[in-house]
């Protein structure tokens, strides 16, 4: 005596195919959102260390052109600065150099450097040199305070021409390793 196949088999095989295409759908989508966020990354750092130059330079010149005092020029940068994570960090130090607490003027610019930048695009490898920038900048003269300033934008020159040369080549592999990993790992699956 044979037996017949229940209703609801029939019906789940249709369901499950529809399900395993949607679920195929959320996997490539999901790797391609991942691949498209580590593009978005690259692109950002470049735009973050464009901006940190530009700020340096005005840095440079109210300490050099205006002679203005060191937290009064911070104060200023962090009025005219458009990137937001680096008018927080301009801010920060500006604020912490107002309360006058007697604290170190790099260990006010290294804590604005740990509290908000540390969301931002910028690698390790990019606020390490800002940390020495803020070792030297504090109780120098102003000759060497602009010389200091000098030496960071020649460092930041050279991380920025870097990331802007690995800037297409890393966003065109990211893009495509997203898709290509959400596609393989859709045929693994299924």
């Amino acid at each position: 005596m044979m037996k017949e196949a229940p209703y609801y088999t029939t019906q789940t095989r249709k369901r499950g195919g529809g399900m395993k295409i949607v679920g195929a759908l959320m996997v490539i989508l999901s790797c391609t959102g991942i691949g498209l966020y580590f593009s978005m990354m690259t692109k950002g750092r470049v735009v973050e260390l464009k901006a940190l130059k530009k700020e340096m330079y005005f840095l440079r010149g109210d300490i050099m052109y205006g002679s203005t005092p060191l937290p009064e020029a911070i104060e200023l940068l962090s009025r005219r600065n458009t990137t937001s994570h680096l008018a927080c960090f301009f801010f920060h130090v500006a604020l912490q150099l107002k309360k006058l607490e007697g604290r170190p003027f790099s260990e006010i610019w290294d804590e604005g450097i740990n509290k908000n930048l540390e969301d931002s695009y910028l690698k390790e490898q990019d606020k390490e040199p800002l940390r020495r920038l803020g070792e030297n900048l504090g109780f120098l003269d102003k000759d060497t305070q602009v010389k200091s300033i000098d030496l960071y934008i020649e460092i930041l020159e050279q991380e920025l021409e870097e990331a802007i040369r690995t800037e297409k080549e890393k966003t065109r592999l990211y893009n495509t390793l997203g898709v290509l990993s959400g596609v393989f790992l859709t045929v693994v699956l299924i």
